[in-house]
């Protein structure tokens, strides 16, 4: 399955309902991170699976220009209801484009990403290309932030194999399956009543439910090889068990890092 068939108009509304947790957790951090390398209000964060616009809103709050990008349409259309200040954009990864070509990533101040989102990817080869991709738009002295999906994440203790919740206007239910080394993959299907608007309400008493069903591919990454492949391209970049102080699950780690002023060569890097 293509990533930008990912997350349609039920579970894209269900996520942004029902998941707002893990970007409320994750955003003092990575403002935290923005402050600490000297960005200041107006500076341009591009913000890397933006979903419903959550964490767009949290760093508009703090008076940073942003834009946001994600494959799902339906995503982007949610995002430009819930936080009309931004600008969103429906972009999938890898672009396969240089920088500054029509259909690039642009070049920002920083980039951030949350959510795992470059696991989402068909392969391991797109998520290599896509950190490149990455790395190259951010401006030398900004800022890169992002977490990434590891083999530790999906061996993580307590993680069954079905997970589900309920709520009046909608349900889910997502079964978790390893099919080959290096996948990890969720069967979700998601009730919904209709007519339910952006921020959760829907029809009281009654109404129509209707069923939807997504098979979302993940791949595990591991970490040094992102660390590698973000340093190749000119991030300082480290390994964090967080953006800030919040405690991510098992497995699920984030790299950040500062653009240097000049690219390494390959024999600098050896």
């Amino acid at each position: 399955m293509p990533t930008d068939s990912y997350y349609q108009s039920d579970l894209a509304w269900v996520h942004h309902a029902g998941y707002a947790q893990h970007v409320e957790m994750v955003g003092p951090g990575i403002v935290q991170l923005l402050r600490d390398a000297g960005l200041g209000s107006g500076a341009r964060v591009l913000d890397v699976g933006c979903g419903s616009g959550l964490l767009a809103r949290t760093l508009r709050a703090e008076r940073f220009a942003v834009l946001g990008v994600d494959a799902s349409p339906a995503m982007i259309e949610l995002a430009r209801r819930y936080e009309p200040s931004a600008q969103f954009e429906v972009v999938r990864l890898p672009t396969r484009k240089p920088p500054a070509m029509d259909g690039a990533l642009p070049t920002c101040d920083a980039v951030v990403s949350t959510g795992h989102v470059l696991n989402y990817l068909d392969t391991r080869a797109e998520v290599a290309h896509a950190l490149g991709e990455l790395a190259r738009a951010v401006r030398p002295g900004g800022l890169l932030a992002i977490d990434l999906m590891t083999e530790r994440f999906c061996k993580r203790p307590g993680l069954g194999p079905v997970h589900a919740k309920v709520r009046d206007d909608w349900a889910i239910v997502t079964r978790f399956s390893r099919p080959e080394p290096y996948r990890f993959d969720r069967a979700i299907t998601v009730f919904r009543r209709e007519g339910g608007g952006l921020e959760g309400g829907g029809l009281e008493g009654g109404g129509l439910w209707r069923r939807s069903d997504e098979h979302h591919r993940n791949v595990t990454f591991d970490p040094d090889e992102a660390l590698g492949i973000l340093r190749n391209n000119g991030v300082d970049a480290s390994l964090r068990a967080s953006f800030g102080e919040e405690a991510l699950p098992d497995g699920l780690v984030v790299l950040s890092g500062t653009r240097l002023e000049t690219i390494p060569t390959s024999r600098e890097r050896n």
